[in-house]
C-alpha cells in the first residue's frame, strides 16, 4: 500500500514553486475569512518556533495552541481567502513538530506522540513526514516510544520513503506541504530497492552501532520500505 501512495506522491500533483501555497476549497471557505483569533493564536505558535531555546512552557502552550486549532479545523495559516481559495504558508502539524524537534529530547518526543495521537484518524501525510524527521533528531528516544506499535512504524516508514526520497538529504526538507508539492527542475528520485538499506543508515549512523538493541524496529522499517518500493516498480 505504501509504494503506490509512493509512486503517486510524484505524478499526480501539479507542479507548483510558489512561496505560498494555493488550495483550491469546493466552497469559500468563511471560516478561515472570520477566524481573526484563530491566525493570532497560530501567530504565538511560529514566534515560538523561531525561538532559540524552547522550554517545557513553551511546548505546553504550544500543545494547548494545537488542540484548540486542531478542533477548531484551522490546520492551516491562512494568509488570505478570495474567490473560494486559500493562501496558506504553513501547517499545524509542521510548525508544531518542528517546535518538538528544537526542544528537549524526551519532552519533544513526548509531545509530538501527544499530537500523533490526538490526531489520531486523520490523513494528512505530513504527521508521519514529520515523525521521521524527529527520528533522525532523537532516533533512540523515537524507537523507545514507538516499541512494537505497528502503526507508528508503518507512519516512520511511510516518512522515511518520502522524506529520502531524493536521499540522505532531503533538499525540500524546510518545506511545507511537500505532500502537495512537485517542484520544477527537481533532483532525481535516489531512493530504490538496492540503496534503502544504505540510505536508511546514512541518514541515521547512530543506528549502525545500536543495530542489535533496536533490530526488530529497524528490520521491519528498512524491509518494508524495500517491499514497496518493489511494487511500485
Amino acid at each position: 500500500m505504501l509504494a503506490k501512495i509512493v509512486k503517486q506522491k510524484h505524478s499526480i500533483m501539479t507542479k507548483i514553486n510558489l512561496t505560498f501555497i494555493l488550495i483550491t476549497t469546493l466552497t469559500i471557505n468563511l471560516f478561515g475569512q472570520q477566524c481573526d483569533s484563530c491566525k493570532k493564536e497560530f501567530d504565538k505558535l511560529l514566534m515560538i518556533k523561531e525561538k532559540s531555546i524552547i522550554n517545557q512552557n513553551d511546548l505546553e502552550i504550544s500543545w494547548q495552541i494545537s488542540q484548540k486549532l486542531y478542533n477548531l479545523k484551522y490546520t492551516d495559516y491562512i494568509d488570505s481567502v478570495a474567490n473560494g481559495m486559500e493562501y496558506v504558508s504553513h501547517s499545524l502539524t509542521k510548525t508544531f513538530s518542528e517546535i518538538c524537534i528544537k526542544s528537549d529530547e524526551k519532552l519533544g518526543v513526548d509531545y509530538y506522540f501527544k499530537y500523533l495521537i490526538f490526531t489520531s484518524g486523520s490523513a494528512e501525510e505530513e504527521r508521519s513526514f514529520a515523525l521521521e524527521r524527529l527520528f533522525v533528531k532523537y532516533p533512540e528516544n523515537v524507537l523507545n516510544k514507538i516499541g512494537k506499535d505497528y502503526d507508528f512504524l508503518d507512519q516512520l516508514t511511510w516518512g522515511f520513503l518520502n522524506n529520502r526520497y531524493y536521499g540522505a538529504i532531503n533538499p525540500f526538507e524546510g518545506n511545507d506541504y511537500t505532500a502537495m508539492t512537485v517542484y520544477e527542475n527537481e533532483p532525481k528520485p535516489v531512493l530504490n530497492m538496492d540503496n534503502c538499506k544504505s540510505i536508511f543508515f546514512e541518514t541515521n549512523p547512530i543506528m549502525i552501532t545500536k543495530y542489535n538493541e533496536y533490530k526488530y524496529q529497524i528490520d521491519y522499517i528498512i524491509n518494508t520500505a524495500i517491499e514497496s518500493l518493489k511494487e511500485s516498480e
